[in-house]
């Protein structure tokens, strides 16, 4: 594919999710934000624990794909001061209106750009740290561009903290497994570009053109201008967000898993076997 070819394929792109999440915004808090799904919660309260330890205090924060704003909000009521950006201006515009009503909006600017049209902005200073969160890399069609305009945006030695959603889940395969479908248990996910109903208002469902990602793929992207300083399965023993009926079913079962969990997350071979991949590089 030229490269005229591969813009113009990734434009197309970025027209079909913006639209897409535009009309799953009015419904998107009622099924993923922390009230509303207690793995997301649970999820959600590791990622803000993690996201405190390595960007520096009161830093000058990117957010790419901010959604609704959950984790903008708590960076912000943390102390830092955030620039968000998503590709959906219906998810940026509610972000905005729930960060006025909690009263931090004074310390967040806010963006409607692709991620892979960063390269665009213009900031008073460099960042101190990114962050990509719950798969809003999983759209992205042009994730070398991405991380061209990363290692620009970033102070050298800046944290940059991704989490996607991964090809090869460990739950999914001991399902798969259980059902007799080994050859699914064994291909995972896979890495191709797929069309994903989410659910949207009314019940109905908006498909959005999405891909899962590897260890090896973001790291054959970042890793020229960053290094890797660890990762993780996210999470490994629970059951993902779109399965918490699962866990509100056995909530005991679950709950009793969370210090086997974080015991295994990091390590080989479980950290390549979470619903999401947490990883953490920094700009060199």
């Amino acid at each position: 594919m030229s490269e005229v070819a591969r813009m113009e394929h990734a434009d197309a792109l970025y027209r079909i999710i913006a639209r897409g999440f535009d009309q799953i915004a009015p419904a998107y808090d009622e099924r993923y934000s922390a009230q509303a799904n207690p793995v997301m919660a649970w999820m959600r309260a590791e990622s803000w624990r993690i996201l405190r330890d390595v960007l520096p205090p009161g830093g000058w924060v990117l957010e790419i794909g901010c959604g609704t704003g959950e984790d903008t909000r708590a960076l912000a009521r943390a102390g830092y001061r955030v620039l968000a950006t998503d590709i959906s201006p219906e998810m940026l515009r509610r972000a905005r209106r729930r960060a006025m009503a909690a009263g931090c909006d004074d310390r967040i600017a806010w963006v409607a750009i692709p991620a892979g049209h960063l390269a665009a902005l213009r900031p008073p200073e460099p960042f101190d740290g990114a962050y990509a969160g719950f798969g809003a890399l999983n759209g992205e069609p042009n994730l070398e561009a991405l991380a061209e305009a990363l290692a620009a945006l970033l102070r050298p030695g800046a944290p940059l903290i991704l989490s996607v959603i991964h090809s090869w889940c460990l739950l999914e395969a001991l399902r798969h497994l259980l059902h007799g479908r080994f050859q699914a248990a064994l291909r995972g996910r896979g890495t191709r570009w797929t069309l994903i109903p989410i659910p949207g208002p009314n019940g109905e469902r908006i498909a959005i053109p999405m891909r899962p990602l590897s260890a090896r793929i973001l790291k054959g992207v970042f890793m020229p201008a960053f290094r890797l300083e660890w990762a993780m399965a996210f999470p490994l023993l629970l059951p993902p967000p779109s399965m918490a009926d699962l866990f509100c079913r056995h909530p005991i079962l679950f709950r009793s898993l969370e210090a086997l969990d974080r015991k295994l997350r990091a390590r080989w071979p479980w950290r390549d076997g979470g619903d999401h991949l947490l990883m953490v590089l920094r700009r060199r």
